[in-house]
């Protein structure tokens, strides 16, 4: 115990004088976000790394100190995480990572509440890949709409190499808000992820599928990360149908996955294994009236629609106000852009953009803008306290039908 306190004098007393070399500062939310959160970095060098959080951040040392929970040399970095439990919900937790040649920045995130008479914010996209400039503008806006999280539906870059996921990592921190806010990530994989191990290494998703839910507001909201790299038989569709079921209770339900059901880009093959088994489940459960799909690098919104055969059909789906889900994204978050070239009957709207969805989550209904985030620079940034009002300067994809989708439960 001496020994104990002994070195943690040493290390309060080295911080002062020297920085932590840390880099890469990340949270993900991997499972119920009121109450668990896993923050990941990069430990360029120094030892015995330990974690201090705390909801004071007016002191000099916070209060509670935690260990690595596991680590990996994944990419080239030396990866650490730690697994925060049993944290209390709607609550702002400030944290450092302290070493043996100092500590890092102070940063801070937020648990979600466990009540459902909440309003959430989050941000949607994927398709990052290797275009630098412009994923980084996206990036910045995330930091200026300070969501609750960040759904990434794959293709963070090209060929999934180490240098690669370097310059990934150094413009994610573009993210993180001036004062120190992180917003944590929930990650499906993409193609161009070329294993699932990846997403365990790099934001320790702790599903080797990477099939996983993760809650949000008590029984408001169940986002379901689906793989569309892996067959939609077997484990996944066993997943998928126990996740459905334990969360039917819920006001809503949001599957994610990468590769879209109908592609709007008439290069993209059509995924009839997806239009098998994941679309029977999803219409299966009134809480599924939306869907995130990527993997095109072009910009769509549907009516709401339903699987159908009949002769009014078009590549198997209808409009269906009352019952229909409502399919949104296909990119684009800096990949090489796309012409939307395949409408559909059903096509609310579609263009070809460098866009991101910001949805709204209540009981009552989501309501979904896509941003047109290239020029973030001109952006008003929000607050704490002002995070569901429309930032002075945002541009909003503006098509025929309107620029926000609204969708109500069956």
């Amino acid at each position: 115990m001496i020994k104990q306190i002994g070195l943690l004098i040493f290390l309060n007393l080295i911080s002062i004088f020297c920085h932590s070399k840390v880099e890469f500062v990340r949270a993900m939310f991997n499972s119920d976000a009121s109450k668990f959160i896993t923050i990941g970095w990069n430990q360029v060098s120094g030892t015995n790394p330990v974690l201090f959080y705390d909801t004071d951040n007016s002191k000099e040392v916070f209060r509670t100190q935690i260990e690595i929970s596991s680590c990996n040399d994944s990419k080239r970095f030396k990866t650490n995480f730690v697994r925060l439990k049993n944290l209390n919900p709607s609550t702002k937790y400030y944290f450092y990572i302290q070493d043996s040649e100092g500590k890092s920045r102070t940063y801070h995130f937020s648990t979600v509440s466990d009540n459902s008479d909440i309003q959430l914010s989050f941000i949607a996209g994927g398709d990052s890949r290797d275009n630098r400039k412009i994923r980084s503008l996206g990036n910045q806006m995330v930091a200026k709409i300070r969501p609750d999280a960040v759904f990434f539906n794959g293709d963070f870059t090209g060929i999934d190499i180490p240098s690669q996921w370097k310059d990934w990592f150094e413009d994610w921190e573009k993210t993180i808000s001036e004062d120190g806010r992180i917003s944590p990530l929930v990650v499906t994989r993409g193609n161009h992820e070329h294993s699932n191990q990846v997403l365990v290494d790099l934001f320790d998703v702790q599903s080797s599928i990477i099939c996983y839910s993760t809650t949000f507001g008590g029984d408001l909201l169940n986002v379901i990360s689906l793989n569309s790299e892996i067959m939609k038989v077997f484990a996944q569709k066993v997943f998928l149908k126990k996740t459905l079921k334990d969360h039917a209770h819920f006001h809503w339900q949001i599957p994610q996955y990468h590769r879209p059901i109908r592609a709007h880009v008439a290069s993209k093959k059509e995924m009839e294994t997806q239009y098998k088994n994941f679309v029977p489940l999803f219409e299966k459960y009134p809480n599924v009236r939306l869907c995130l799909e990527n993997d095109s690098h072009t910009c769509k919104v549907t009516w709401p629609i339903v699987s159908s055969n009949a002769k009014e059909s078009s590549e198997g789906f209808i409009r269906d106000d009352e019952k229909g889900i409502v399919y949104v994204g296909e990119g684009c978050w800096g990949a090489p852009i796309r012409k939307a070239d395949d409408l559909k009957p059903w096509t609310r709207d579609a263009e070809a953009v460098y866009q991101v969805n910001w949805i709204f989550v209540t009981k009552e209904k989501i309501e979904v803008r896509t941003i047109l985030y290239e020029n973030v620079e001109e952006v008003e940034d929000l607050t704490d306290k002002n995070r569901f009002e429309m930032p002075e300067n945002i541009k909003l994809w503006g098509p025929t039908n309107g620029t926000v989708v609204e969708i109500f439960k069956r």
